[in-house]
């Protein structure tokens, strides 16, 4: 008797399973526990953790896959740039928001057809890229008006609200991303249209507000399928949290006391709860910048330039083996 059948049913088997494995559902850890219980063995080979743990994900296919996005990406646009001026309005807005969604109708295809695989992710990334410009090609060619930033704003909310509804049905990184980048865009448009005459100031308080809103997505994303996100997002957040702050200490009396409260927090969540050697980093920069700053306000002029050189180096020096070590202690296992 052929074994053909009982193949075939192992192989869509493996293909659901590895589905799942992509789409986050189930972990690999859970699937290496389960072949432990199931054989009666235990692995001794320690388990990968962190970024090490995501290499295998990122296989030669996949590599294959991001190189030949970002030729589409790149002809595409030097293919536009050459006809532009030979289209008309139809045909402007076709090569612009027309192939962006036709390349994220491509995608969530092959995502509903093979998940398993890397394509969907690709025709994603591609569509992600065109579709907001597309989206502001078609507005300029319907004879908007643009003296108010309110056109632009609207668009972007259709384009985030596009992404948002494709991130809940696919589920995927890719999606989740484009919702982030282009909901980021719109909380400043909005800004823009809701406060035509907002200062510096109000924009350094919204981006403290975004670099908080983004480190704690990146905590509620350690155990979804969103995980691979919370580096880049814990980068930006902490980045955008302290440069907007640090902004403001020369100006502000309140922000220039409490800022090193600020970094000295982050450098304690880094290790307490997010466990992110990333902002243990950037908490750690944001501490050295403030004593720069504090040191050439206060200092440099009484004890004189040199001798506060020296002071930073000593307490720069300090500042790193009190980080290596929380990181050996806490972080690195």
């Amino acid at each position: 008797m052929s074994n053909k059948p009982q193949d075939i049913s192992a192989q869509a088997l493996l293909d659901e399973l590895a589905s799942r494995i992509e789409s986050g559902a189930i972990s690999e850890a859970e699937v290496r526990t389960l072949l432990e219980q199931s054989t009666g063995t235990t692995s001794t080979a320690p388990s990968p953790t962190g970024p090490i743990a995501r290499l295998p994900s990122l296989s030669i296919m996949r590599l294959l896959y991001v190189i030949g996005a970002i030729f589409i990406t790149l002809g595409v646009l030097y293919l536009v740039s050459q006809i532009w001026d030979d289209l008309g309005a139809a045909g402007r807005i076709f090569i612009t928001l027309g192939l962006g969604l036709i390349f994220a109708g491509t995608g969530s295809y092959f995502m509903l057809r093979d998940p398993a695989r890397g394509q969907g992710t690709v025709f994603h990334g591609i569509g992600g890229c065109i579709i907001p410009g597309g989206a502001l090609v078609t507005l300029d060619e319907m004879g908007v008006d643009f003296d108010s930033t309110w056109p632009i704003t609207l668009t972007i909310a259709m384009v985030f609200v596009f992404y948002t509804a494709l991130t809940f049905v696919h589920r995927r990184v890719i999606l989740t991303f484009w919702a982030f980048t282009n909901g980021t865009v719109l909380t400043y448009l909005l800004m823009n249209s809701l406060l035509p005459t907002a200062s510096g100031e109000h924009y350094d308080y919204l981006t403290m507000t975004i670099g908080i809103s983004y480190l704690i997505c990146a905590y509620l994303f350690r155990s979804d399928c969103n995980d691979r996100l919370s580096p880049l997002l814990n980068f930006f957040g902490a980045i955008g949290f302290y440069g907007a702050a640090f902004s403001q200490v020369p100006d502000r009396v309140i922000m220039e006391m409490l800022f090193p409260i600020l970094a000295f927090g982050g450098l304690a969540l880094s290790v307490a709860l997010l466990h992110s050697r990333l902002l243990l980093v950037i908490s750690n920069l944001a501490i050295i910048a403030y004593i720069i700053y504090f040191t050439a306000e206060y200092f440099a002029d009484s004890i004189g330039w040199p001798v506060a050189l020296i002071l930073l180096g000593f307490i720069i020096i300090g500042i790193g083996y009190f980080s290596i070590s929380l990181n050996r202690k806490y972080l690195k296992q």
